[in-house]
């Protein structure tokens, strides 16, 4: 369960397991024995825990869902990048990966309710 949870958070942020494995500073033995079926010490659970921002619960399989905290979200691209990245994306998505698509930008506009302020918009207040 482990795996298959930390495989697809390196799929979500769009990196392979031993990159991100480095990044919190793992040799890539740590990770090999990950999918083998190894788990992580509790300190790791930890770093990964930060890292993808979701609970130690999620990343173990004990909590079904990925607990987001809001107040530590921070953006990691900006928005021409993201949307970039989106765009190129969807192009390669075939009737049902849309469908997912279209389901799970619902839930996370319904979850996380995103507001997206303008600079101009915010000027315009102002005067």
């Amino acid at each position: 369960m482990f795996w298959e949870r930390f495989y697809s958070l390196c799929q979500r942020i769009g990196k392979k397991p031993n990159p991100v494995g480095k990044d919190i500073g793992l040799s890539s033995g740590i990770i090999s024995k990950w999918k083998a079926g190894g788990i992580p010490n509790g300190e790791t659970l930890m770093k990964l825990s930060k890292y993808f921002n979701v609970s130690v619960d999620y990343l173990l399989g004990i909590s079904p869902s990925i607990e987001i905290k809001e107040n530590d979200m921070k953006p990691m691209f900006s928005d021409q990048e993201l949307t970039k990245q989106i765009t190129e994306n969807i192009d390669n998505l075939n009737s049902l990966g849309l469908s997912y698509l279209a389901e799970y930008s619902e839930f996370l506009s319904s979850k996380l309710k995103y507001q997206r302020v303008n600079v101009t918009d915010k000027v315009s207040e102002e005067d």
